[in-house]
């Protein structure tokens, strides 16, 4: 006899609906760049473009992103984007003075590029998440995620907005603006709003409970578990010696698999557990999917974990296994034991 059980726990209700990372599955970058290659001048920045596939076709990507932005610019007052775009020009040929001239213009192109599509909602937002700082419920920060390369936030604060870019951090996420910074970790935040001004401790705040009527009308999010699984990785015994620790200690499935996959830093998860062997079960099998990592690379992962009771009657982990899906890449709709770009 086999009984399922479901622990389903989320850390808010948005799902990402689509992960992109251009405009969208029809778009085709050529190997020439978007302007003319034979009027560009001798050893400028533009003839380095024309010469180089990687940042021709990093043009012709800010291309169409630019044209994207650019319908959806048309009622806005000022109308800056224009002017923006060439003083941004007039910014990527000054990378003759860098000392790597290449990776300064992609550099450039990368960070409009994510700038446009987050600027004028190009790609899918991740939120937005309210942020109360410092204990006052009047001093909010409004943060909203996404999925650029590189990844992006736009914080609000008042009538100021702050685009800000994921910078490698040693523990919680961290992101950059100009004169503004964020850095999360554990759903606790660290912001600091201008120039010289202080730390500003916040906390998110947890969105309002949906009426019943609502929830009924809302379309149910997809399910992690229908997501194909192309392989898993065998995890190596050592790696959750504590987890064997509690288990031989009589410790029970749950609370050993937690004890596996660590703490839960993310946007949602699910824990489904089949239990073999009636009311005294004999073997459990039990799956983790987590999504919305705040990771630059790896969106979910999947943890297929088989136990079984042993001599004592006691849990035992009979085997581990593990599988990712990326923010971007090949296997951004299927796990797989390919490790993300």
């Amino acid at each position: 006899m086999m009984r399922k059980y479901v622990l389903k726990t989320k850390a808010n209700l948005f799902l990402l609906a689509l992960l992109v990372n251009g405009m969208g599955a029809g778009v085709s970058l050529a190997a020439d760049p978007s302007f003319d290659c034979g009027k560009v001048q001798k050893s400028s920045i533009e003839e380095l473009i024309c010469k180089d596939e990687g940042l021709s076709q990093l043009d012709q990507k800010l291309a169409a992103v630019y044209a994207e932005a650019t319908k959806r610019a048309l009622n806005e007052h000022p109308p800056v984007l224009k002017a923006e775009q060439r003083g941004w020009v007039k910014g990527r040929n000054d990378c003759w003075k860098s000392a790597d001239e290449r990776q300064c213009v992609d550099h450039s192109y990368r960070r409009r590029i994510a700038e446009l599509q987050a600027r004028y909602r190009l790609l899918p937002a991740n939120g937005p998440f309210r942020y109360v700082c410092d204990g006052d419920p009047r001093n909010e920060v409004v943060v909203t995620f996404f999925n650029t390369d590189p990844p992006t936030l736009e914080a609000e604060r008042g009538d100021q907005v702050s685009l800000m870019y994921l910078e490698s951090s040693g523990s919680g996420t961290k992101y950059q603006g100009r004169n503004e910074s964020f850095w999360e970790h554990q759903n606790e935040a660290t912001i600091v709003w201008g120039y010289g001004s202080p730390e500003m401790r916040c906390v998110k705040k947890l969105p309002a409970a949906k009426s019943d009527s609502t929830a009924a009308a809302a379309s149910p999010p997809p399910s992690l578990a229908d997501f194909p699984v192309m392989g898993m990785t065998l995890v190596d015994s050592a790696e959750y010696k504590a987890a064997s620790d509690l288990a031989a200690h009589g410790g029970a499935p749950l609370d050993i698999v937690i004890k596996i996959v660590g703490a839960f830093d993310g946007v949602e998860q699910h824990i489904i557990q089949l239990n073999e062997g009636g009311e005294a079960p004999s073997a459990s099998h039990i799956t983790v999917l987590r999504d919305g990592l705040l990771d630059d690379s790896v969106r979910s992962e999947r943890w297929d974990i088989a136990l079984d009771k042993r001599r004592g009657r006691v849990w035992h982990i009979k085997e581990v296994r593990r599988s990712w899906r990326c923010w971007r890449g090949e296997n951004t709709d299927k796990f797989m034991s390919k490790l993300c770009p």
